[in-house]
């Protein structure tokens, strides 16, 4: 089902804007010390450490059950930093210096439960591609009981998501790891088909790594620590429930939010902005105002520069994005940034207004 792409109409103006800011960009990287770079592989050996260290201990204290639930809160936690300070670094290439060591490295994902083939062309080809575009962008594809787009058929229960979300969130992860992935895979209505073929050696390893993670997370507990099979389970729960909710406060802030534009495409398959001013209007920034921004947001912080330039390192996104707010104030280009918290909010209205029929939400 692989079909043409949307295009974007890219006036003369925008183009020159963006080539600008590139340059001027490039020029400020190149003084930034290259040295920066050794952080994150040092994180790369760090993170995972914790990630299997936790498990251990959990193992070893399994005869403690709040401990040992406790460890696998804890691990969910570390699910998210590892995705947010290493995955999607590595998915773009900027951790290594080789392509093919970052997409070795990028097996890491796999090993705690998700898909790195189907993510990274959901996320580089579509995403990045198209953010907010309904029917393209396949990072926020929804086919369930939450209307995220506000062109989106409004269905009997989305009407109420505004109060059951808070229910459906902390299971995000569990969707993801068990259903998402495998929907990629197998449904034909999905984004992903529109432009990918997945080879063959792909669907063996969704399902080898699939029913490696539980057997390690469950049956390992279970047949050599001695746990009781129903508490293994209630481990796997806890570390997907506390990844599922860090993971909401970082995924939803940076595009879905009522501040944020939904571009639709005409009837020619066109988007009505460049691609430059596109992401502009679709992304925002989180400011780092509390703790967990400034430590363990990666990119996701400082997602508008990483929208425009994705190859540039989350080590040198802050000057990038000191650069950029200077620069579309200067040039009358729009650029958002809310605290955490706000961010947050701006979501909840997003969400609260989808809930609405169309024909309300006009009046």
């Amino acid at each position: 089902m692989i079909k043409s792409r949307p295009k974007y109409i890219n006036t003369e103006k925008d183009q020159m804007l963006f080539l600008e800011l590139k340059r001027l960009t490039n020029e400020m990287i190149k003084s930034l010390p290259k040295s920066r770079l050794h952080q994150l592989k040092i994180k790369f050996f760090i993170y995972p450490l914790i990630y299997f260290g936790l498990y251990l201990i959990a193992l070893y204290n399994a005869d403690n059950i709040g401990f040992y639930l406790l460890c696998f809160c804890f691990m969910g936690f570390m699910v998210v930093i590892i995705f947010c300070e290493l995955i999607h670094e590595l998915t773009h290439n900027n951790i290594f210096k080789k392509s093919h060591h970052n997409k070795i490295a990028l097996n890491l994902f796999d090993l705690l439960g998700a898909n790195s083939y189907i993510w990274q062309k959901r996320h580089l080809n579509l995403h990045h591609q198209y953010p907010n575009v309904n029917g393209w962008d396949a990072d926020i594809e929804q086919k369930g009981p939450i209307a995220i787009f506000p062109s989106e058929e409004n269905k009997s229960l989305t009407k109420y998501q505004h109060r059951y979300i808070f229910l459906l969130y902390p299971l995000f992860m569990l969707n993801w790891l068990f259903i998402r992935d495998f929907r990629d895979f197998f449904s034909q209505k999905r984004i992903i088909k529109k432009i990918v073929k997945i080879p063959s050696v792909e669907y063996f390893k969704l399902f080898f790594f699939k029913l490696l993670y539980i057997f390690t997370l469950v049956f390992i507990p279970y047949l050599f620590a001695k746990t009781h099979l129903l508490h293994a389970f209630g481990g796997l729960l806890c570390l997907t429930v506390s990844g599922s909710i860090l993971a909401m406060i970082v995924l939803l802030t940076p595009h879905i939010n009522v501040s944020n534009e939904f571009p639709q495409t005409d009837s020619n398959g066109k988007i009505g902005s460049s691609w430059f001013r596109h992401q502009l209007i679709t992304t925002n920034d989180i400011d780092n105002s509390n703790w967990l921004t400034r430590n363990f947001m990666g990119n996701f912080n400082f997602h508008v520069v990483h929208h425009i330039f994705p190859h540039i390192s989350s080590v040198y996104t802050p000057e990038a994005t000191s650069l950029l707010k200077s620069f579309c104030k200067k040039n009358n280009l729009p650029y958002k940034s809310y605290p955490l918290g706000l961010a947050l909010k701006k979501h909840y209205e997003l969400i609260r207004k989808n809930a609405l029929p169309l024909h309300e939400m006009d009046l």
